[in-house]
């Protein structure tokens, strides 16, 4: 952030703006649009309260009337989680994921692909401006050029909508991909996705903005307006339900006498853990019980994020750390 500071209200001022993008960006990278939308409005004396901590780490002159600031900012997890839930929107816990594209572009049933095609040559474009690529979802590449594939496209050029993603060799071994067919025909301009996200198959359809007097912006946004899209597709795969929360008992296996203590660390830095109590305490272990939001899945991620085992036998969890 940078402005003019010339006394304590102008430094508290550029504060209050720095949190205010920092939870902008929080939006942005976890929730839905429809929901981003109402918390964009979100007064900055909330924000301030929902902030956990921030340090600055960097103050210094720009010039003779403006100041340079940077901030770190770091908000609370359960206050963000009762913040969100007071107003029933449900957040994604979303890791940045890499996604291999295949853009195929039909106009008046002409297919271009690979270098002929305009998105293939411009969809990374937009990317190489972004400062902070952790801000960023996801990452693309493009398939590589591939005869077999464009031989396949083009033999069922009359139906493309149907096509079997998994005959498309360029996706062989990935595990995050995308088949992107965009229509220009009859004066309308659309969009098909068939994405395999994380071993979750989606379809969507939508419809993009024409541009009758420049084309070329027609297809920038249309590149911009498919890239939401397929976050809002990763989002919302994602969506944790703060409105419900679960419960789990599980035992810890001691090993040593500081693994309960250890393990109560990593319940600190596990946002999806609301609280926990123990049920019972032996030499051998300790019965704990857990509420939690979300997927049971993530929260076995989390535990093996940080360093702690899990085995599940017969549906009991049992906990040991490394």
């Amino acid at each position: 952030m940078s402005g003019k500071i010339n006394n304590y209200p102008d430094k508290k001022k550029l504060i209050q703006s720095a949190f205010e993008k920092a939870f902008k960006t929080f939006v942005n990278k976890t929730i839905l649009k429809k929901d981003a939308i109402i918390l964009y409005k979100t007064k900055i004396s909330t924000i301030e309260d929902l902030v956990f901590t921030y340090q600055i780490i960097k103050d210094k002159k720009k010039d003779k009337k403006e100041s340079v600031l940077t901030l770190n900012v770091k908000f609370d997890q359960k206050k963000i989680s009762n913040f969100l839930a007071q107003n029933s929107i449900s957040y994604a816990d979303v890791s940045n994921i890499s996604l291999t594209l295949l853009p195929v572009f039909i106009k008046d049933k002409y297919i271009s692909m690979y270098s002929e095609d305009f998105f293939y040559n411009n969809w990374l474009d937009t990317e190489k401006e972004i400062v902070n690529t952790n801000d960023v979802l996801i990452s693309y590449n493009l398939a590589l050029e591939n005869i077999e594939d464009l031989q396949y496209i083009n033999s069922i050029k009359e139906n493309l909508e149907v096509i079997d993603i998994k005959k498309l060799t360029s996706f062989n071994d990935i595990d995050n991909y995308a088949l992107l067919l965009i229509y220009f025909t009859e004066g309308k301009f659309r969009a098909f996705l068939k994405t395999s996200i994380e071993n979750k198959e989606i379809d969507k359809s939508l419809n993009l903005k024409i541009y009758p007097e420049n084309k070329k912006k027609m297809y920038e946004v249309a590149i911009e307006t498919i890239k939401e899209e397929i976050t809002q597709i990763w989002k919302g795969q994602n969506l944790i339900d703060i409105n419900t929360p679960s419960f789990l008992d599980f035992f810890l296996d001691i090993t040593r006498t500081n693994d309960y203590l250890k393990l109560r660390n990593v319940f600190n830095s596990i946002d999806l853990i609301e609280n926990y109590s123990v049920l019972e305490m032996t030499n051998s272990h300790i019965k704990i019980r857990l509420k939690y939001r979300g997927k049971i899945s993530k929260l076995r991620d989390k535990f093996l994020e940080n360093k702690v085992n899990i085995k599940i036998t017969d549906y009991v969890w049992r906990a040991k750390i490394d």
